[in-house]
């Protein structure tokens, strides 16, 4: 264990301890560095002792260097020892103590006791640099961003605005270097950027290439890729090498031998440009004369999938700024070193975590944090230089009473307010080996420019630069996951994944519908052209006997309904893969709307059908005449669409379904339409009752009209169809119970169906299986009524185009025939009489035949050839093709009239049915 020293709160006096009779009833203990954090104990203790009435004391032990501080907090959480209870630390070393549970999870208590004071803190230290997998680690003591500064008066003179892009930063460094300002007298140095090894260095680098690399938001990284680890050095670390060669030519001569006290050159009034932190802004640097922005950006950005340099724009930098005269610019404001911040032990006592949160919580509140961060000018506090990190601690009016400038401090905490809170946010990587990938980073920068100072460096001495730092840190990368997995241990990737609140993210099974999707909109798509053409095909054939005995506007509902039926095949294929929440929300209402009313359509137009071909020949059967207009049959069918109409739009408005993803632990979820409470089962009970109902109904008509030619009703079609959705519902309706309830694949059973309807090339996750069998069942039964109902009637349309010349052919020959049989079996009498009165008493082919008893129609003739069948029918057709009169039911009273002959009916119409089916 390094050197530790140990000291009691307030006066921080070393290796001594105040007698006192009253012994503190608890003792916090502190571990930091001899560096800032002493201030902030110093100043945050003394308080909380005062507020716990002196039963609590703080004592704190402090190291010296860096290395120090977190050797000793990473040993402490890898063999749980809990020597101390709070650490005051960067957070830089979260990524090495988190997996050992080092640090404890503050989420709990900051929730219950915490979180109006936590919702004040910046979004950036909150949510990313303060949390690791989305539990909160640390609470900040301190902000940090890099700012840029700038002399206002020699950009003023020189005719220069605040420097937007590194390369305009480097023209002003170019055009006022050396020169002697006359106002002062003094010789300029156009930038002032302090690169001592091991001091600052690699922040500087770190936002130049954050503005090159980082586009699409924090979670992305900026030195590394949080996707696969990959290094985004690639030619942004080339560009930012030029840059730096610039910076270097036109910067302080001692830039390598000094770190952040260059800012005094500043002061000076010798410097024009430089990058700092909030400590340039506090010491008060030129008073009236500081300029003050936010850093630089860049207008070409690194393309992740060439590592070649782009132009931004606005799709590929969504967080740029645009301007008029140069286009998009992308910023990535840089919380370098990510500021001073609390955590406590994960290995010490509930009880003493539950005091030590206590003692974060207090130090970190708004109003013990404003006494540090907001110090009165020229005090030891702002010499230390601790940076906001709340949004209560931007008011400009708490800096004007402390004497500082009003201008100034609008436009410091104006960069704070829009870095902290900007999307882009870069931040520190944080993972464990971090400050040796900084530190090749840093060494890299230095040797190229120890090397190329006083030349002119070339595209290939740069590029050799960065293959070798890369490579460096490649084979860190790899050393540090060789030894995990012989201590079977985490590796950095999900390490780093966690620092930038993304692994749950990249690593999640989603169980997204994925490309299964086309499958099912493949076959939506089918069923709608078949819709599609079989409605043209009633449209183009409307007048012909067989489409026009169908009742075309109910075979156009039938097309229609199935469509719509068909449609629920896409909305149900959305997910959150690409699209907003708005439309998936909208996609999930339309489910209902269209899977109910599109079976409504389909079977209230059968019902409209069959109710109409029955009531007319029930009343054919009497030899009543009825007539059974479009209008009446309109009845029934609007009454049903209605009812489901008043029930979907109830639905919609009391209980809608919207997208939601679920997750069953912290790697899976699954998304689906959900209900937001428990109405939706009340309303899916009715319409499953009132479309049973119909589908019964529909099937009653149809074995009413079972005795009825079949170009007439489609009994027998019908019932094939209701039959195969039957079986479907048996097979189909069950799996997708299974799958519902098991959306994240736990239960065997559901895999053992899912891989039924598997292929070899693919395995279907369960939600891709659950819109699968959802398209199959949609996809089976729209087919087969679209096919059960018009493939028998195009078959009969084209068989009775064929036979048409031949049907006129016989027609008028068994008409010739039956004139001359009649003339045979005349008496003699009557074959006497001229030719006039023998064409008079030719008989009709037809006549009617009134009985007291009941009316009956007949042949005249008698012959048996025309009680045929297939004659009358060939006689009916003619008839109705010619003069559009149906007499289907003089037929029927002819078969009644002989009983014979209605026999021989019966076996031929069972014959006919046995070949058809």
């Amino acid at each position: 264990m390094a050197n530790t020293t140990t000291c009691n709160c307030p006066t921080l006096s070393c290796n001594t301890t105040a007698p006192s009779s009253d012994e503190p009833e608890a003792i916090i203990k502190v571990f930091t560095i001899d560096f800032k954090a002493n201030d902030i104990i110093e100043l945050m203790a003394p308080p909380f002792e005062e507020y716990k009435n002196g039963r609590v004391k703080i004592e704190v032990s402090v190291v010296s260097g860096f290395d120090n501080l977190f050797s000793e907090i990473e040993n402490d959480a890898r063999l749980g020892l809990g020597l101390f209870d709070v650490f005051v630390t960067p957070p830089t070393i979260m990524g090495s103590v988190a997996p050992y549970n080092g640090f404890a999870d503050l989420t709990a208590y900051f929730q219950k006791n915490y979180l109006e004071e936590w919702l004040d803190i910046f979004p950036g230290y909150r949510e990313i640099i303060a949390t690791y997998n989305g539990k909160i680690l640390m609470t900040p003591f301190d902000g940090d961003l890099l700012h840029l500064y700038y002399n206002k008066d020699i950009l003023n003179y020189y005719n220069f605005s605040a420097p937007r892009t590194w390369q305009e930063y480097n023209d002003i460094a170019e055009h006022v270097h050396e020169k002697v300002f006359p106002p002062t007298n003094k010789t300029l140095i156009g930038s002032c950027i302090g690169r001592r090894p091991q001091c600052a260095g690699p922040y500087w680098a770190m936002q130049v290439l954050s503005s090159m690399t980082q586009t699409r938001g924090s979670s992305e990284g900026s030195l590394f890729d949080t996707k696969d680890m990959s290094p985004l050095t690639n030619d942004a670390l080339v560009e930012t090498l030029q840059i730096f060669e610039k910076q270097f030519k036109y910067g302080h001569p001692t830039e390598l031998e000094n770190c952040i006290e260059l800012i005094s050159s500043l002061d000076d009034g010798e410097c024009v440009l430089t990058v700092n932190w909030g400590n340039v802004f506090l010491q008060n640097v030129i008073p009236g004369k500081l300029g003050i922005d936010r850093a630089p950006g860049s207008q070409r950005v690194l393309d992740r999938e060439t590592g070649k340099m782009v132009t931004c724009t606005k799709e590929i930098c969504p967080n740029a700024v645009y301007y008029d005269d140069i286009g998009f610019v992308n910023y990535a404001p840089y919380a370098a070193f990510g500021g001073w911040g609390g955590a406590v032990n994960g290995n010490i006592s509930d009880e003493k975590k539950k005091l030590a949160m206590e003692f974060l919580t207090f130090s970190a509140s708004k109003e013990e944090s404003s006494k540090l961060i907001i110090p009165k000018e020229g005090s030891r506090e702002a010499s230390a230089g601790y940076d906001p990190y709340r949004l209560s601690h931007i008011d400009v009016e708490d800096y004007v009473e402390q004497g500082f400038d009003r201008e100034t401090t609008n436009a410091y905490l104006g960069t704070i307010k829009e870095g902290l809170r900007s999307p882009n946010l870069a931040v520190d990587i944080r993972f464990p080996q971090a400050t040796k990938m900084m530190s090749i980073l840093d060494t890299a920068i230095i040797e190229h420019l120890n090397t190329t100072k006083g030349i002119t460096a070339t595209d290939q001495m740069r590029r050799d630069v960065v293959a070798d730092a890369t490579a460096k840190m490649v084979k860190v990368i790899q050393e540090y996951d060789t030894r995990a997995n012989n201590e079977k241990s985490e590796k950095i990737l999900p390490q780093y994944q966690k620092l930038r609140g993304v692994y749950g993210e990249l690593n999640e099974d989603k169980n997204l519908i994925g490309d299964v999707r086309w499958v099912g909109y493949a076959l939506g798509f089918v069923i709608i052209v078949m819709a599609l053409l079989f409605s043209g095909w009633v449209a183009l054939n409307r007048k012909h006997r067989v489409v026009k005995i169908s009742q075309p506007i109910f075979l156009h509902l039938i097309c229609f309904g199935v469509l719509v039926l068909s449609c629920a095949i896409f909305p149900l294929g959305i997910d959150d893969t690409d699209s907003t929440e708005r439309g998936r929300n909208v996609a999930c209402a339309s489910i209902p709307w269209l899977v109910s009313l599109g079976f409504s359509l389909v079977f209230s137009a059968l019902f409209s059908k069959l109710w109409r071909i029955n009531r007319v020949f029930a009343a054919a059967a009497s030899l009543r005449r009825v007539v059974v207009t479009e209008k009446d049959v309109a009845k029934p069918f609007a009454v049903l669409m209605t009812l489901n109409f008043v029930i979907l739009l109830s639905w919609t408005l009391v209980d809608p379904l919207v997208f939601e993803r679920i997750y069953t632990d912290e790697l899976t979820s699954y998304g689906r339409c959900m209900p937001q409470g428990n109405q939706w089962k009340g309303f899916i009970a009715m319409l499953a009752i009132l479309n049973f109902v119909a589908l019964i109904i529909v099937n009653v008509q149809a074995y009413r009209a079972r005795s009825i030619n079949d170009e007439l009703s489609e009994s027998k079609y019908i019932g094939l169809a209701t039959l195969s959705m039957f079986q479907i519902f048996i097979v189909g309706v069950p799996l997708l119970v299974i799958v519902y309830n098991d959306p994240s694949g736990k239960q065997t059973v559901a895999f053992v169906l899912l891989h039924l309807i598997s292929v070899k090339t693919h395995s279907f996750s369960p939600l891709e299986a659950y819109f699968f069998v959802w398209c199959g069942i949609i996809f089976i039964v729209c087919s087969t009524i679209l096919l059960l109902i018009f493939v028998p009637k195009i078959v009969r349309w084209k068989s009775k185009s064929n036979d048409r010349s031949a049907t006129a052919s016989k027609f008028s020959s068994n008409a010739k025939w039956s004139q001359g049989n009649n003339a045979s079996h005349a008496s003699p009498h009557s074959r006497e009489e001229g030719g006039m009165q023998e064409m008079n008493n030719v008989p009709n082919p037809l006549c009617e035949v009134e009985t007291k008893h009941a009316k009956q129609a007949t042949f005249a003739g008698g012959e048996s050839e025309l009680i045929d069948r297939e004659k009358l029918n060939e006689i009916k057709d003619l008839v109705l093709e010619k003069h559009n009169i149906d007499i289907t039911s003089i037929i029927l009273k002819i078969k009644r009239a002989d009983p014979d002959q209605a026999a021989h009916h019966d076996v031929m119409m069972h014959e006919d049915d046995a070949q058809l089916e």
